[in-house]
């Protein structure tokens, strides 16, 4: 579970490089060793706690001890502490500043593409750490081309189904809302530069939209 949920926060799988539906651009932002992020360096018990998938779902927790460090290039390295520790995962960390609030610009490396990162956001509250890994390209397409992004790729998705194709016990049960017809998915929205990026970045968390893992850290140790 601690790998499954790091690798969440922190990391691509092949499906999400697959899709191609998230914010990406090339390598924008160099780590700083005297700013590396919202968490600082030392050993930490880390509580996640991961949002469901479905309304009404139930929400994941995994407890198990971390350590934070800054790495001399100016990227984070989080290493769980254990067997585990294997599963570790370097970012960078980058300032977005929003008034009143805590924001972090997450780049993490696009599978192992040498000149693509993925971008997600990262945010300090009063309540600990709340991580968005990667932004969904298909529901903000708007923002992204306002902002000075580009949007690509896709399919349009038909949502057309005989009754026949259907199965019997299925029939009665509430299907999860298809994308809306004739709507493409699986775009992909990229941006060429840190002005456009953070400009749909701004945008975007004016939105208040829910971030999906929730991270309660107490610091105990160097």
């Amino acid at each position: 579970m601690i790998r499954q949920v790091l690798r969440l926060a922190f990391a691509v799988t092949a499906a999400m490089l697959l899709s191609s539906c998230w914010w990406v651009g090339p390598p924008l932002y160099i780590g700083d060793p005297a700013d590396a992020g919202p968490v600082k360096p030392g050993l930490y018990k880390a509580e996640t706690i991961d949002a469901p998938d479905q309304p009404g779902g139930q929400s994941k927790t995994e407890t198990f001890t971390l350590r934070v460090a800054w790495l001399r290039d100016g990227s984070m390295r989080w290493t769980p502490v254990g067997p585990r520790a294997k599963d570790r995962m370097n970012f960078i960390a980058a300032r977005l500043a929003v008034p009143g609030r805590d924001l972090w610009i997450v780049q993490n490396r696009l599978g192992k593409q040498k000149d693509a990162r993925l971008y997600g956001l990262m945010e300090m509250r009063a309540d600990g750490l709340w991580v968005m890994p990667a932004i969904d390209c298909d529901t903000t397409v708007d923002i992204v081309r306002a902002a000075g992004g580009t949007v690509s790729g896709g399919s349009v998705v038909s949502n057309v189904v005989d009754a026949d194709d259907v199965a019997p016990e299925m029939a009665a049960t509430p299907a999860p809302s298809p994308p809306p017809a004739g709507k493409p998915t699986n775009q992909s929205c990229e941006f060429a530069d840190r002005a456009s990026l953070e400009r749909a970045l701004r945008a975007y968390v004016a939105g208040n939209p829910a971030f999906s893992l929730h991270i309660l850290l107490k610091r105990i140790g160097d």
